[in-house]
């Protein structure tokens, strides 16, 4: 967990880098006004809070798990064998969306004070198992939703989302200290993200190296 005002300062430089336009061309910072299926209201990011916890998720989140390569992100996927292990390109232009929520009791008995949930998405997707050819570019599809309007059990999908999640966590503040705790990275849900790790390598972009299968500990 990283101390609360420990993290003043890089909020602040991140908020500058929003306000210059110095951040990563393609990506967008939103934080959630309303949360009706039918509303569209987000606003770039202004209270210090909602700064530090989509800075907090890009650097232990997005920049741990991703690989900046041309304006796109990479990730690794490895699988149990070499054969399915590769690679996910992702297009953007990429959204950072933060949920701030409630904190519900049980979270306050723990200390919490204030809570989020923050969202990267992405446009398109494409995949390369190692020693293959990329695949042809896909729409990104949130995992549970069968169209890019629809989810499973039938409810609409918010109509201010931008492309579909490749990645969430959980951003909360605890007493005085921050805690993100990632959720779902790219196809990976929580009892697999140690399939995400380790990132690509220059060579494994390249397809000069391959991605390894995932090591299960003894």
């Amino acid at each position: 967990m990283l101390n609360r005002t420990q993290t003043l300062a890089g909020s602040l430089s991140f908020l500058l880098a929003l306000i210059a336009g110095c951040g990563d061309k393609t990506d967008q910072w939103r934080t959630v006004k309303a949360h009706e299926m039918w509303a569209c209201e987000s606003a770039p990011p202004t209270n210090q809070d909602e700064l530090t916890a989509l800075r907090l998720f890009k650097e232990q989140v997005q920049q741990r798990h991703f690989v900046r390569h041309n304006d796109n992100l990479i990730a690794a996927n490895h699988e149990q064998t070499a054969a399915s292990s590769g690679l996910r390109e992702y297009s953007g232009p990429f959204y950072f969306y933060l949920h701030p929520r409630t904190v519900e009791p049980i979270e306050a008995k723990r200390g919490v004070t204030w809570i989020a949930t923050a969202y990267l998405h992405a446009d398109k997707v494409r995949s390369r198992a190692n020693g293959a050819q990329w695949s042809e570019w896909q729409r990104v599809r949130t995992r549970n939703f069968v169209t890019t309007t629809q989810t499973l059990d039938g409810l609409g999908r918010w109509k201010c989302l931008m492309g579909a999640e490749i990645a969430w966590a959980e951003v909360s503040l605890i007493g005085n200290e921050w805690q993100v705790k990632p959720i779902t990275l790219g196809v990976y849900a929580t009892e697999e993200l140690q399939r995400a790790v380790p990132i690509a390598t220059p060579a494994q972009i390249e397809g000069a190296e391959s991605v390894q299968a995932l090591v299960f500990p003894n």
